[in-house]
């Protein structure tokens, strides 16, 4: 939690399963986005305030602390339900009533009517199904800026064949989500050669990714913040 001025700030993060009621095993989609849910809220309890919890069969949503790492845990999430699509919407503000800390129901305010503004931003124009990520904050110019570079981002992981999508997974899996990590390392963590990690590696944009997304992390807290 941040404090500007008394206030305290919190972010809301809502996710939605893409076209889940086409699926044909759906109540088994919706046992594996439960026990989902478990995991993200052992994983980064650290910065959670009231947990993740699923809504509906195929909506879920979450309080955060103010913190950088709301595109990592939006890549673990959204790379740990493949093949399944998630689209995201991040709202930053406050809250109005009591938060519920033990799960993320019934609680009301500015972060939660941001992050459905973004949500349904995504709904609206995700660049012909490639972004599946909007960011609403108080600040519109702020948000504008953040979502050009998000939807690069997500035009560049769009392109990822399976093995390239591996790399961030085992980025995400051992800490080592910045562009800075050794190669020969990775390699070893994927049970490939370096000359064919290194391969993979620049046909993807991994680097530019993850820089960019550093990028986005930083003037999300400096507009937040503010």
């Amino acid at each position: 939690m941040e404090i500007t001025g008394g206030v305290a700030m919190y972010l809301a993060l809502i996710g939605d399963l893409v076209s889940s009621k086409k699926l044909v095993n759906r109540s088994q989609i919706q046992e594996a986005l439960l026990s989902l849910m478990e995991d993200i809220n052992q994983n980064y309890q650290e910065i959670i305030v009231s947990p993740f919890t699923v809504t509906t069969g195929d909506e879920f949503q979450a309080l955060l602390k103010v913190d950088g790492r709301i595109f990592q845990l939006i890549d673990d999430i959204s790379l740990r339900f493949l093949p399944h699509t998630i689209r995201f919407g991040i709202g930053a503000g406050q809250v109005i009533t009591e938060i519920n800390r033990q799960q993320s129901i019934g609680s009301d305010g500015p972060v939660f009517w941001n992050a459905r503004k973004a949500i349904n931003e995504v709904h609206r124009k995700n660049d012909y199904g490639t972004t599946q990520i909007a960011v609403c904050l108080e600040n519109e110019e702020a948000s504008v800026r953040l979502n050009t570079l998000t939807a690069a981002c997500e035009f560049i992981k769009s392109r990822w064949t399976a093995n390239q999508i591996a790399i961030l997974k085992v980025l995400l899996e051992n800490e080592l989500y910045q562009e800075d990590f050794e190669h020969k390392q990775v390699a070893a963590l994927l049970g490939i050669s370096p000359s064919a990690f290194n391969k993979r590696l620049k046909a993807s944009g991994l680097k530019i990714y993850l820089r960019n997304k550093a990028l986005a992390s930083d003037l999300f807290l400096e507009a937040v913040r503010k």
